[in-house]
């Protein structure tokens, strides 16, 4: 009778899991609505995970016992309550499983590095730094929302463009080319216009993230405030990193990764060198790389790990 165990990426919008051999081999994806526990009722979460390991499980031939862990990433799944809960659920279709419940940072970090250690810097609408280290401990440093914090996020990016608009408006710096961009993106013939689509929009969050990536067009053509606006930004991400490296590894550790997610620092790739070469003077000898592979990989590698031994680094 073969083992095998399942990893699942459990999204806000769709959930991605996978099923692997002993030997650590995918054999099938599959992906289902939403699975996270915040935004849906458990009945949702429930149905949606008992579908995913059902097709998982015709697709390797194997039936509900033959799956001895199962390693789920979910976002806020942190608290303790939250634990026994989500492996209840689980158990009621996977009755031999071992169930590990993770933060959906744990499996991005995994996953990238392909080991269950290291730092991984997610910089997307928000930002924040997660690191884990080889006796388990983890330690976040950012990630406190766009009024205390995001900082080198892609909202933070784009206010500081709209910001820096407003003072070329005054004359106190030059912005031509992200001014042309973001303005005729709004489809507004004057800076002082920009009020009023603040006012309409209620400042959300989201919209003016979406405008982050006129700060990048505008660095590429050679917009001399905007391509400040990026290496300021990416020095105060690798200042999360370093945060994050300075409680969890020693000064002379060097074996750990720095890991990106999140579009500014994944599909920007300026963003991405000026973010490494920052790091690069607060962490020297430690490797940024993009991930080597995907959450529901290091789903399936946490999985592994708890089928194997018994205790995972999470």
């Amino acid at each position: 009778m073969a083992n095998y165990v399942i990893g699942v990426d459990g999204g806000g919008t769709k959930t991605l899991g996978a099923i692997a051999g002993e030997d650590g081999k995918i054999i099938a994806q599959q992906e289902v609505g939403s699975t996270n526990p915040h935004s849906n009722s458990m009945d949702v979460v429930s149905a949606n995970l008992k579908v995913l390991t059902e097709t998982l499980l015709a697709a390797a031939g194997a039936v509900a016992t033959d799956v001895k862990a199962i390693c789920l990433g979910m976002a806020g799944v942190d608290r303790p309550e939250d634990k026994p809960m989500v492996r209840d659920m689980v158990n009621a279709f996977l009755p031999a499983a071992d169930v590990l419940p993770v933060n959906d940072g744990v499996i991005a970090l995994t996953g990238g590095a392909l080991k269950p250690f290291g730092i991984i810097v997610i910089s997307g609408t928000g930002s924040i730094a997660f690191g884990i280290n080889e006796k388990g401990e983890r330690v976040r440093a950012g990630g406190w929302g766009h009024i205390l914090g995001d900082e080198g996020s892609g909202y933070t990016l784009a206010l500081r463009g709209l910001r820096a608009i407003m003072k070329a408006h005054d004359g106190r710096l030059k912005c031509d080319r992200l001014q042309e961009l973001m303005l005729g993106q709004l489809e507004l013939e004057r800076p002082d216009q920009l009020l009023g689509w603040i006012r309409d929009i209620q400042a959300d969050k989201a919209k003016i993230a979406a405008l982050s990536r006129l700060v990048h067009q505008a660095a590429a053509d050679g917009d001399e405030t905007a391509t400040q606006i990026l290496k300021s930004e990416a020095r105060e991400l690798a200042e999360i990193a370093e945060a994050v490296s300075r409680r969890l590894f020693p000064t002379d550790q060097t074996d750990y990764e720095v890991i990106v997610a999140g579009g500014n620092l994944r599909k920007a790739d300026p963003f991405f060198q000026m973010f490494k070469q920052a790091v690069a003077e607060l962490l020297p000898a430690v490797n940024v790389t993009r991930p080597r592979g995907e959450p529901v990989e290091g789903a399936v590698i946490l999985a592994l790990d708890l089928m194997k031994n018994g205790v995972v680094v999470a």
